[in-house]
């Protein structure tokens, strides 16, 4: 949703009832972009709560730097709410825990099934969970123009596996989240040691192998560091309940009803093409022939 507001927000912003609904606008753009692209069995939607995670028990820091919110985020989630409820889509809240431990906990349960979970976002630090069943559609404008991510992008990108990637911002740190890792420890350093000793447990006990400089600093800091591995581990156990017996299809009425209500015109007219096109079976439109291999198996969509 963050997307949606703060890229509608630079541009084009419509008004309903005199109060800005970029954001809505922008979600369900995406969403009907989501469907047209994959044509998913399953898809959820997981939002954060307001309540502290045990994140945030941890680590009184944990995304304390972030800025306020704006009001009229705020004001159009009802909205977003009623357009999830229109497309017939889970909307998953679990208290204490990220909207990221709800996809991660589903999107294993996923595989388990021998689903393929494709998760939506931005959002790189989904790259722990990803492998042969589970994948990340990394957000970049268009989702046709989103890289997909798997192992393979991983490393290409980090220098490590993805069951690696909790051990490596570990050492890194991520500013988004405010927490900082080993002092000094740059994404080049924590591979070379990763590569080297594979797992932070070992790094620690390797560490007489390293300069002085970098024991000590291991030394001072390996509790901290090892909060950082807690804090940047997605959960995958997470007690998310989830009936994964209903499949997604389009109900056209109420979800054209909403588009009618809020005066989303061009965005009905999506829908409506994108619907004909369904029930025509027509075939999807992608330029990557990888992906359609994997969309052949049962795909749920986070």
């Amino acid at each position: 949703m963050h997307r949606a507001y703060h890229g509608i927000n630079q541009g084009f912003v419509p008004v309903w009832n005199n109060m800005p609904v970029g954001m809505v606008y922008g979600f369900s753009s995406m969403l009907i972009s989501i469907i047209e692209h994959f044509r998913p069995e399953r898809l959820i939607v997981a939002f954060d709560t307001k309540e502290p995670t045990f994140r945030h028990k941890l680590d009184k820091e944990y995304k304390a730097h972030r800025t306020p919110t704006p009001n009229d985020f705020y004001e159009q989630i009802p909205l977003v709410e009623e357009l999830l409820t229109a497309f017939s889509i889970p909307l998953l809240k679990l208290p204490g825990f990220e909207a990221d431990d709800i996809c991660g906990t589903l999107a294993v349960q996923a595989a388990e099934k021998n689903m393929n979970a494709y998760i939506v976002s931005g959002d790189l630090d989904y790259s722990q969970l990803l492998n042969n069943r589970i994948h990340l559609v990394k957000l970049n404008g268009k989702i046709d123009q989103s890289p997909l991510y798997g192992p393979a992008e991983v490393k290409a990108r980090f220098g490590v596996t993805p069951e690696q990637m909790i051990d490596f911002k570990a050492l890194v740190g991520d500013s988004s989240d405010n927490f900082k890792g080993l002092a000094g420890c740059g994404p080049k350093t924590a591979a070379e040691w990763i590569q080297r000793w594979d797992t932070l447990d070992n790094i620690f006990k390797h560490k007489s192998e390293l300069s002085i400089r970098w024991r000590e600093k291991l030394e001072a800091e390996e509790e901290y560091v090892r909060q950082c591995k807690i804090l940047s581990k997605i959960k995958t156990d997470s007690p998310i309940v989830f009936d994964w017996n209903p499949t997604f299809h389009i109900t056209e009425d109420p979800i054209q009803a909403f588009f009618e209500k809020i005066s989303f015109r061009i965005l009905a007219a999506r829908l409506f093409k994108l619907n004909k096109k369904i029930e025509q079976g027509l075939p999807i439109e992608q330029e990557n022939e990888s992906r359609k291999e994997q969309n052949k198996d049962q795909l749920s969509l986070f």
